[in-house]
């Protein structure tokens, strides 16, 4: 006799299906775990794509920052990692536009840079920072059919970059989403931003993990990520909060826009009986006439005749 299932193991099994490979809690037991940090190493290669500039090894650090002034902003990243060489790379994942990315991004990029000196240390010893945002959403939309933007600091009349350290990249999923590649015409980096976007549905990741070793091993942690009740929990939890976020979001925008309409309108009408007192001004209507037919007060009217 089969047992029906209850609403929230069938939430759980719908869930599973449709895996958000961005949530949060998934995101940072693949990439910012210990045990798994060979991820985070092939996903930074993949997009630094410099033989020059090969990452090894690295090792996490402190995902918080205190803030270098007193009531300053505390940061707090998703991923952030030190290689061998002292250069430190973070990757932030945003789901949602809030405007304001291009700014925060630069914020925590510069916060790396600027407090890795303490007292007695010299400024030749500052290393590369290096940003990666992953974002959900299109923040270039003038540049049609490039997902993967580097910013840099560089000369405005010859474009070099003579201080490299600071480095930047935006990864735009949804720009991805519209390219149409088969597995072995991608390169490592599509291939990984396909994995985490579910680029091209279930079926189409299943082609690439059938390609790529790497992101057939990251599946089969996502199953014991899965299997263990206290990460799967976190997961579901995660998931909730996103949707309530995006409501709230809705609501607040719905909302600014009632108030807007409604600003407008009042803005409107009090033009209008303006424009109708300074017509009946300039024909000699007594002011009191004029304020009864229009609401507008006495001392109103006056200032409209000076």
């Amino acid at each position: 006799m089969t047992q029906n299932k209850t609403a929230p193991e069938k939430e759980s099994e719908q869930a599973k299906h449709n895996l958000n490979r961005l949530n949060d809690r998934l995101f940072k037991y693949i990439f910012a775990s210990e045990q798994h940090k060979e991820n985070l190493i092939r996903f930074l290669n993949d997009v630094l794509n410099d033989p020059d500039r090969v990452i090894a090894d690295i090792e996490y650090i402190d995902r918080e920052i205190d803030p270098p002034i007193i009531d300053g902003k505390l940061i707090h990243f998703d991923v952030r990692a030190k290689t061998i060489d002292g250069r430190i790379f973070h990757v932030e994942v945003q789901i949602a536009d809030e405007n304001d990315f291009l700014k925060r991004g630069l914020f925590y990029t510069c916060s790396s840079y600027t407090t890795q000196l303490t007292i007695g240390k010299r400024y030749y010893e500052l290393k590369e920072v290096v940003f990666v945002g992953v974002l959900n959403f299109k923040i270039f939309n003038d540049k049609h059919g490039v997902f993967h933007s580097i910013h840099k600091l560089l000369d405005v009349e010859n474009h070099k970059c003579y201080c490299p350290d600071i480095e930047m990249h935006f990864l735009e999923i949804p720009k991805l989403r519209e390219l149409s590649k088969s597995p072995d015409k991608m390169t490592g980096l599509e291939r990984m931003l396909t994995y985490m976007g579910t680029v091209g549905g279930t079926e189409k990741l299943s082609q690439v993990a059938e390609y790529d070793i790497d992101i057939k091993r990251i599946l089969s942690l996502e199953e014991k990520f899965i299997q263990n009740p206290e990460t799967w929990v976190g997961y579901l939890k995660r998931e909730r909060a996103q949707v309530d976020w995006e409501h709230y979001v809705e609501a607040r925008e719905s909302d600014a826009g009632a108030r807007g309409m409604a600003q407008g309108i009042t803005q409107g009408i009090t033009q209008g009986k303006m424009e109708t007192a300074t017509n009946l001004l300039s024909v000699g209507v007594d002011e009191n006439t004029i304020s009864k037919a229009t609401g507008l007060s006495l001392e109103e009217i006056q200032k409209l005749r000076k």
